[in-house]
């Protein structure tokens, strides 16, 4: 049976990944990935089609798989590469990468992470990661 994570995700990672530093609840992991910080193509969802740029960062699965970091701990996690801290607010399966949907984090202005409040005609707005927050 072929390696094809092996084969073809180490030639590429060991060219174009960047060392990064993943922080959780667990602490700290050194990791390899790639850089697409400036931005990707991300479906919103919904009824309409309706598409938008985010910066992401790949990661192949089995760096998480000998780590012992399963994909839920990911989500709001903080990762750090290239002199920029970004947190994870996505995580999508891509066969034996994972592809992270990033936000800049930023320690002074972690309060200010982007929350909608209701229109003016007392809709609800979503927030970026996708949860509907009301705020007085």
């Amino acid at each position: 049976m072929l390696d094809f994570d092996g084969l073809v995700f180490g030639p590429v990672y060991d060219v174009f990944g960047q060392p990064a530093v993943l922080a959780t609840d667990a602490g700290l992991f050194d990791l390899v990935v790639i850089d697409h910080t400036r931005g990707i193509t991300v479906d919103e969802g919904g009824m309409v089609g309706v598409q938008t740029i985010r910066p992401a960062a790949d990661i192949r699965r089995s760096a998480l798989n000998a780590l012992g970091i399963s994909k839920k701990t990911l989500l709001d996690a903080q990762l750090t590469f290239g002199g920029a801290s970004w947190l994870i607010k996505t995580v999508l399966e891509n066969g034996d990468e994972l592809r992270l949907v990033l936000m800049a984090s930023d320690a002074d202005d972690a309060d200010d992470l982007p929350v909608y409040l209701l229109t003016e005609f007392g809709q609800r707005r979503l927030t970026e990661a996708g949860e509907l927050r009301i705020l007085e």
